[in-house]
């Protein structure tokens, strides 16, 4: 029997749809008539309607594919607002956009998210159409899965989760364990299914930059100097992960105070404006507002020469750990979530599932603190700092 993932008022509608999309693959879909897979060459569609923080993660699957598959083909099914993240990737072959409106993020009421999802969807299909895929997997294992494309397609293996209902349409479908798990467990179940197998240890995180983009064009963008400086990011896609301004703002005084150092204060709201107004006079200067004002890629450039990130459970924290070291917090996330980094990283979370777990990667020293918006937890923070400047 099927787990769903949600409250009786979310699930009970998955296991109506389900019914009749059971009895709909067995009778139709499952007796698709199918080529044999393609062994050498193979075409894989990977799909991840997510937000930014998986669009990234999950480019770290294509290596360990194009190691098992050299002359493989890989397609990918993401969300437009991922664009900055696939766009320069050298792995993918071909990338079709669907905005589905459970990961729609925008400030726009629900029926309009529908109505972008239903259009979006019509655009991506005659691309979809074009192709023969060998496999399709789906790492959605929350909102969002992409199965519905499934009875549209030419796919001769699926592969993916049913806690969010349309299982039926895949050959094979998984549940998520009971324990905690870390989202790239569940990605290495999906490729062992494909044939490749992988272990966090083989996993190198990487961004593509351009080369167009330098860091002498952004430091006259942001009028920069060439002093040591910090990034900070106190915005994470979910507003529940955020700590307070005041929090913040207190922060930056106590680093600057005790650094000869400047910060880039970054996000996409008006927070860093907020936070602003808070710091005293005497710190401003060493305070340089990119709010709104780099794009992604510029953010990457900067956290390569920045001296550490000081992030929040989200994208940037995913980005930055590959450039530069990075001091993070998670407030009500833990384990699953946690960086895979090239650079150290020193993580302060309140996740009580998550302590003591085991994590492959030896650069992510964990630390369980109950209440992370405390003096404490500063503390702790300008202390890790002082080692990163004085090492």
């Amino acid at each position: 029997m099927r787990k769903y993932c949600g409250t009786p008022r979310e699930t009970i509608p998955f296991k109506i749809m389900d019914f009749f999309v059971d009895i709909y693959a067995k009778l139709f879909y499952k007796r698709r008539n199918l080529t044999p897979i393609n062994t050498d060459s193979p075409r894989i569609l990977i799909a991840s309607l997510g937000h930014l923080g998986d669009a990234l993660t999950v480019t770290y699957m294509f290596p360990l594919i194009k190691k098992t598959y050299p002359n493989a083909k890989i397609d990918l099914l993401s969300a437009k607002w991922c664009e900055p993240v696939n766009q320069h990737n050298p792995y993918i072959d071909k990338t079709i956009y669907i905005n589905h409106f459970q990961t729609n993020r925008r400030k726009i009421s629900r029926w309009e998210k529908i109505k972008d999802f239903y259009h979006t969807f019509r655009q991506a299909l005659p691309i979809l159409r074009q192709e023969n895929y060998d496999y399709y997997i789906d790492i959605r294992y929350s909102d969002a899965v992409a199965h519905f494309v499934l009875p549209f397609i030419s796919v001769k293996k699926a592969f993916g989760f049913s806690r969010r209902g349309l299982g039926g349409l895949l050959d094979k479908e998984f549940d998520v364990p009971s324990h905690e798990f870390h989202h790239f467990d569940m990605y290495f179940i999906l490729l062992q299914e494909i044939g490749v197998k992988a272990n966090f240890e083989e996993i190198t995180p990487y961004f593509p930059i351009p080369a167009n983009v330098t860091l002498e064009n952004i430091q006259q963008k942001l009028a920069l100097k060439n002093n040591r400086f910090f990034m900070l990011f106190p915005e994470s896609g979910g507003e529940h992960k955020q700590l307070s301004v005041n929090f913040w703002a207190k922060t930056i005084e106590l680093i600057l105070e005790q650094n000869e150092i400047s910060v880039l204060l970054c996000g996409q709201t008006q927070m860093s404006n907020q936070i602003l107004d808070l710091v005293t006079d005497t710190y401003k200067n060493r305070i340089i507002d990119t709010s709104t004002k780099i794009n992604i890629q510029e953010i990457a450039i900067l956290s390569k020469n920045a001296a550490f990130a000081l992030t929040l459970d989200s994208f940037p924290e995913h980005l930055c750990c590959i450039f530069c070291p990075t001091i993070t917090i998670f407030k009500g996330t833990g384990y699953p979530f946690f960086p895979l980094a090239n650079f150290p990283v020193y993580l302060i979370h309140n996740h009580k599932p998550s302590i003591g777990q085991h994590f492959d990667r030896t650069n992510v020293e964990a630390l369980y603190h109950e209440n992370v918006e405390t003096d404490g937890v500063q503390t702790l923070v300008l202390t890790k700092i002082s080692s990163l400047l004085h090492e």
